[in-house]
């Protein structure tokens, strides 16, 4: 069974999106270890990166007694823009990548084991990348507050701690902080540690709400 460590830097190793990891960015020895391991031959890239997606969808997700998935909630966010959103698409629906459109607004939606080379992941469409930030919390604060480019396209959610980063603009996202409150009763909150950073640097301030 993967760690949380191995599971991050073998998602990003195996994602073409992302490419080569910057030097010092994987623990050291560990891309040995895996490579020793036969994970990174490329015969096995769609076995790995099935494995992956099941850990990504399969991650616990505890609100007070329920207890669900990070899948299971993507999944039920699918349905309910199906069945229930007359104003919403679903473009493509994946067990750990879902793609829904609002008027010409498309949006997506991804499960993700860590957040290395989450820069990269960055597009012209509004993204929400799903995953457990307890290890790159810090990184990801800097790394948002110093790029606002990045902040404005990307949105990062842990689901188990009920905690959010990015400033993007995207109906999609609202519609699923909506579903969130209606289906399980729990909302989403900016990380404490963002907000007070762009505060600090003069971005928002607190009579902005």
């Amino acid at each position: 069974m993967l760690t949380q460590e191995q599971a991050e830097v073998l998602e990003a190793l195996t994602d073409q999106r992302i490419g080569a990891l910057p030097d010092g960015a994987a623990p050291e020895g560990l891309v040995e270890e895996l490579e020793a391991e036969g994970l990174l031959e490329p015969a096995r890239r769609e076995e790995v990166v099935g494995v992956l997606e099941g850990r990504a969808a399969g991650r616990p997700v505890q609100w007070g007694a329920l207890t669900t998935t990070q899948g299971e909630v993507l999944a039920g966010f699918a349905g309910h823009c199906r069945d229930e959103l007359d104003d919403v698409e679903v473009s493509s629906d994946e067990d750990t990548r879902l793609s829904v459109r609002w008027r010409a607004e498309e949006s997506r939606f991804e499960l993700r084991n860590g957040f290395l080379g989450v820069d990269r992941l960055a597009t012209s469409t509004p993204t929400m990348l799903l995953g457990d930030v307890e290890r790159d919390l810090d990184g990801l604060v800097t790394l948002f507050l110093d790029r606002p480019e990045l902040r404005s396209r990307l949105a990062v959610c842990d689901l188990d701690r009920l905690e959010r980063l990015g400033t993007v603009r995207s109906s999609a996202f609202v519609y699923f902080e909506w579903f969130l409150r209606d289906a399980y009763g729990v909302k989403l909150m900016p990380v404490p540690a963002f907000t007070q950073g762009l505060i600090d640097r003069g971005i928002i301030s607190l009579g902005m709400g």
